[in-house]
This record gives C-alpha cells, structure tokens and sequence, in this order.
C-alpha cells in the first residue's frame, strides 16, 4: 500500500502591488496601536522601518527562486527573535513591556523579506491580527475601534487587488455601489447591535498576558502609599493598617483599568482587630502559590452561584503588590514568580505592582439575594474559629445601645437585623470626604455617630462593623476600590484614587462572607451582578471567550464593530469592482488560456457546484454562461456606443454564449470585460 502525502497546493506568487501595500498597511495599523495603547516604541519603530525595507526586497524579488542562504539566515534571524522574547519576558532584561507583542512585530519584520506568495501575505497579516489582539488588552476607549476597522479594510484591500491581479484588471471601486454597501451594513449591524444577546458562557481560566516576572519576595522596602491604609515592611502589605484619626486627600488620578464582565468591588485588604482608632489584622500567616491559582487550591464555588466572570487588570501607578478583585476568586494568574495568600484569602505580590502590568481573575459571582440570605440563620459561633470577628469592647456603651434600639424590630433573621443597621447609617448620617481630624482624646466612632453625624467610609465601615458584633453578628472590615467609572458597553471599569473605599463584610452560615456598606449613596446589599446581556451592553465582555464563543454569537457580541467585515466585503461580492479597458472585438487571446473564465470557474468549483466527475459542459451550464444569461435581459448592448460593438450582443447573452461555446468562438477578452463592467454598472 502505498503511503499517504499530504501536501498543501502551492501558492500562487503574488504580484500585486497594490495588495502588497494593504498587507503592509494592515502592519503599521497593527504597530500603531501597540504605540498608543502599549506606549511602547523603539521596537515597534525598528519593526516598521524593517518591514518596509523587507516588502520592497520581497517584491522586486517575487520571481526569483529562495536561495539557501538568504533561507538560513531568515532561519537564525527567527530564532533571535524568540530569544529575545524569552529574555525579555522571563528576565525583563528589555523592560518587560509587551514581550508578546514585540516577538510578533519582530517576526514580521524578519519574514517580510521573504513574502513572495499569497499565503506568504496571508500569514503576515494574521500574526498583525495577533498584534492588534495583544494592544486591546491595553486599549480601553472607542477610538480602538477605528484601528480594527482599518485593520479590516486593509485585509478586505489585499483580497480585492489580489484576485483582480489575477484578472488583469486595475483597482476601481464604484463610490455609488460602496456607499449603499456600507449604508446597509452599518444599518444590519447596528440592529444586531441592539437586538442579538451576548454570549453567556463561563470561562474556563484567567486570561494569561504576560509570562512570570521571577522576582522573589524579600525583606523590608518602602511602598508606595495606598489611599485609607498606611503600609510598612514587605511589598505584600503583610503589615498594613487603618487610623481612623488621620485620612490623606485623595484626587481624581487613575490608578487601575478594569475590563470586566460585570462591575464589582475590587477587595484589597481585610482587617479584623480593632483597637484605639486603627485596625490591624490579628493573623499574619499566610501560603506561598504559584503565579497560577487553579480552582483546586481555593475555596469551593458558593452554592447556587450565578456563574463567573473575567476581570483583567491594567494598573497605570505604582500600588503595593496587593492583588485587588471580585471575591470569591475562582483562579487567577499574575505575572510574578510567587504570590502569596493570607488567612482572609488575599493574595500579594512580591513586588510592587508597577504601570502597565497586568493581571486577570476569574471570580464567582454567588446568589446574594435578599431572599437567599434571609433563610441563613444566626450565628453562634465566629468563622475559622476566630473571636477577633465577634470582638468589640473598644465600642462604647452608648454605641451599643444605639444598635440595639435601632434593630429591636427587625430581629427575626440575620439579613434584616443587618439591613436595618444599615439603613439607619445611610439614612440619617451624612457622607463626606472633607472632615476634620478627630480631636485628641475623642472615640473617633463615637465622635462620628453623635458629635459630627458625617464622615468618610471608614468610619461608616467601622461603626457597622463593631456595632454589629455588638448583636452578636460576625463582621469585618474589608478595603480596596469601590467600581469605579463604569463603562457598560465596553464592559470596562476607570478605577481612580478617590474610588478607594471600606466597607463591611458580614458572615453568613451559608454564604460565607458577604459585602454590606453602609455609605450613603452606595447599595446597601454590594453583591455583584451581571449587567444586561444584550449585545448593546458590552463589547469587550467577547475578549475573554474569544476561544468558546459559538460564531454567531461572536458576532453579535462585537456589536457596532461586527459590520466592518461586510461593509467591506459587500462592495466586492454583490457589485462590480472591476474595470478593464474598452478595446474593440476581434483578436486576442482566446478563453481557454483567459483568466477571467478560469477565475469563475475556480469559484463555481470551491462553492460545490463542480460535479463529482468530470464531463462536458452543455452549451448553457459554463460558470461564463451563468452570467451573462443573468446580464442578457438588462439590454446593455443597446446602450453600447457604436454599433459595431453592439451587433454581437443583438441575441442577448445566453444567445452569444450559446453559440459560442459550442463552436468555439468566444468573444474577445478585453471586449467581454468591457462589456460586463457596463452591465454592472448600469445596474
């Protein structure tokens, strides 16, 4: 038996010049974007000088055989690249700073020399694809779409000029055709904008941009300051705390970009032990992970959970190496060595976390529902065994009786005790980020319940908190950002520096921990939900599931942007974009060696319409035959300008062609041309 070789059709050279400069173009947007949205240059600049240098070389050289050298050296040229990325990535001995996309620029760079046939041109434009797809994670406003839309246009372009290269016919759009092409997409694509839904699928793991930094944790170093807690010692914050006698300014400065699937408080650090004014927290052990969290190593997913979500994270300021997200976490991955998680289930870096790094999360999203909470009973003894969460001797007297009196209606279930607490806070306290310090001597709680009546959410977070341990009930304080500018049709979220924020986490037997904040202006119940589903409320929601999601689906997530494909391709598919020259009839080549007839019958063949077996045509099955029996009864050889072009057409098409193929007189190529495009025209 003999064997098998599977081979792929050799490629056709390409010589199209104008398709050569749209794959070109699709690069530079591709670059472009990497130095918006990456802010990253002198690769992106080497690359692009290189590029075009190397498109030059390719296409004066299409016809020449590859010789082994240039293949060698094009070989080591490849594996320098990716050596750089290792180093690069792993070390950071380049900066750190988009390893993947600098690896791809890079390779495109080297293989630009050697794009010789189509496919060659095709494999440069995916990996520009893969450049684009590597600066989104970055991009974080519309204007990226413009870029996609370019991108898109420049694929369409190289398509176009290649196949009309092969017809021997020049690049000409119909501006007319164009216009009401692209009318009608947009008008499609804005209705499944609207009206098709999103994709509802879980993820399946952390979104992975970037490969480990191997910098271990080590001993004490100075951090940058977090917004409500002083921090000292290792960069993981181990020795963090909150002072409720003093409070910074906090501006309007962005601190982290978060691309979400639903909008959430990202938690950072959590604290149990409350003493004159400062909380501390009383446990300071904690496990050493790897960058990679899988499902395994964490807690188990809550029970009638509503799903998961993906948040990536982009931070844009020095912070202390804090992983801040959703909780519960499902797995995570940042690009560090190790990370470490304490007893409260936060992780930490060894380092600091520093502008333009990144990290994604997988968090489930449980059922906090009021009705769910209410059929949890009361607790009596503190999770994890801890008395910390039930301590609260550093409140006064006069606190605890305002708790009781407050909740004495509403003591049937733990979830309307807490509720009621938390409405009276929000209701009849006053919510501000310009106070004072608390006087020397003052109980900062009891200055804030019965002297000020306002203040700022730490000490909303710490009246609840320790007024609800007075009832008996398991609380805590817990820190980070509250959601930020929340943008629901990217499905992103702008975190800044006055979004940093305390709330209350409260115990429930079947719930585990869950957040209340007691702030005015804030939902009483912070449970994460997931916003509309519907394609118009979110873009970027897609990123994540680019590997899972079903085609359609795909589509429709991409909202606006999911017509740029056929606003580009209709003007080429259901208009004439061809125009060749006028010549009159007689002489020329025949059709047998004619590209526009072996074109239309490549076409009939790749869509099916080729029989299993080869046989002769009758003299009114061609692919050529097809066509012009549909031009025939638009009359164009009437319009015709003289009337030696219109005497062959008097029969109509199917007539021409009929007598045509049967006796082998076809009509002349450049006169067919002509001929087609002012039927298409005309129609």
């Amino acid at each position: 038996m003999a064997a098998v070789r599977l081979r792929l059709p050799a490629s056709p050279v390409e010589s199209s010049l104008e398709g050569r400069a749209f794959v070109f173009s699709g690069f530079a947007v591709a670059v472009l974007s990497v130095v918006l949205y990456g802010q990253d240059y002198i690769v992106p600049a080497v690359g692009l000088g290189a590029a075009a240098a190397g498109h030059l070389v390719s296409y004066r050289e299409r016809a020449l055989k590859r010789g082994r050298r240039r293949q060698v050296l094009l070989a080591g040229l490849v594996f320098a690249c990716l050596a750089y990325f290792l180093a690069d990535s792993v070390g950071a001995f380049f900066g750190g700073v988009l390893p993947q996309a600098n690896f791809a620029i890079l390779l495109v760079a080297v293989t630009s020399f050697d794009l010789k046939t189509r496919r060659n041109c095709y494999s440069s434009l995916w990996i520009s694809l893969a450049i684009l797809y590597l600066a989104a994670v970055y991009a974080w406003d519309y204007p990226f779409g413009l870029l996609l839309a370019l991108w898109t246009l420049c694929l369409a372009g190289f398509w176009v000029a290649s196949h009309l290269r092969r017809m021997e016919a020049r690049v000409a759009l119909p501006l007319p055709a164009v216009a009401t092409a692209v009318t009608g997409a947009l008008a499609l694509g804005l209705a499944a904008f609207i009206f098709l839904p999103q994709p509802s699928i879980d993820p399946n793991g952390p979104v992975v941009v970037s490969l480990p930094n191997y910098v271990g944790f080590k001993g004490e170093m100075e951090n940058p300051a977090l917004p409500l807690i002083q921090l000292s010692g290792d960069p993981s914050g181990a020795t963090g705390s909150i002072d409720l006698h003093f409070r910074g300014r906090l501006g309007d400065a962005a601190v982290m970009y978060v691309r979400t699937g639903a909008p959430a408080y990202w938690r950072g650090l959590v604290f149990d032990t409350y003493h004159d004014g400062v909380w501390t927290a009383s446990n300071r052990g904690y496990a050493v992970l790897q960058p990679y969290v899988p499902p395994r190593l964490l807690p188990p997913a809550p029970k009638n959970n509503l799903g998961t979500f993906v948040q990536v994270f982009r931070v844009v300021r020095p912070l202390p190496g804090v992983i801040s997200a959703a909780y519960p976490i499902q797995s995570l991955y940042a690009p560090v060595s190790a990370l470490r998680e304490d007893a409260y289930g936060t992780f930490r870096t060894p380092d600091l976390l520093r502008p333009g790094q990144t990290y994604s999360v997988v968090s489930y999203l449980p059922n906090l529902s009021p009705e769910e909470l209410r059929q949890d009973p009361y607790v009596f003894n503190p999770p994890d065994e801890n008395p910390a969460y039930m301590e609260h001797s550093a409140l006064s007297s006069q606190a605890q009786a305002l708790a009781l009196s407050v909740t004495r209606d509403h003591s049937s279930n733990q979830f309307d005790l807490v509720m009621a607490l938390t409405s009276y806070l929000q209701q009849n306290l006053q919510y501000t980020q310009q106070l004072g310090h608390v006087p020397a001597g003052r109980d900062p709680v009891d200055w804030f319940l019965f002297d000020v009546k306002k203040g700022y959410c730490e000490q909303f977070a710490t009246a609840e908190t320790l007024m609800l341990r007075s009832l008996g009930v398991p609380a805590r304080l817990a820190t980070g950002y509250s959601t930020g500018d929340y943008n629901p049709v990217l499905d992103q979220s702008i975190v800044r520096e006055h979004d940093a924020h305390a709330w209350v986490e409260v115990w429930f037997p079947n719930h585990g921990w869950v957040p209340v904040d007691p702030s005015p202006g804030f939902s009483a119940l912070a449970a994460t939900q997931f916003p509309n589903h519907w394609a118009a409320s979110g873009i970027a929601r897609l990123i994540p599931h680019l590997t899972i999601g079903a085609p359609m689906a795909v589509l429709g997530s991409l909202g606006a942007l999911a017509v740029i494909p056929p606003a580009c391709s209709s003007p080429c598919s259901g208009h004439g974009c061809e125009r060749g020259g006028g010549g009159a009839p007689g002489g020329g080549r025949r059709p047998g060696s004619q590209s526009f007839c072996g074109c239309m019958s490549g076409c009939s063949a790749g869509s099916g319409a080729a029989a299993p077996h080869r046989r002769r045509r009758s003299s009114t099955s061609t692919p050529l035959s097809l066509t012009l029996s549909r031009l025939g009864r638009w009359d164009c050889w009437r319009r015709s300008p003289t009337p030696s072009t219109r005497g062959p057409m008097q029969g109509g098409g199917r007539t021409l062609l009929a007598s045509g193929s049967s006796s082998g007189a076809y009509p002349d190529p450049r006169w067919l041309r002509h001929h087609l495009t002012c039927c298409v025209w005309l129609h």
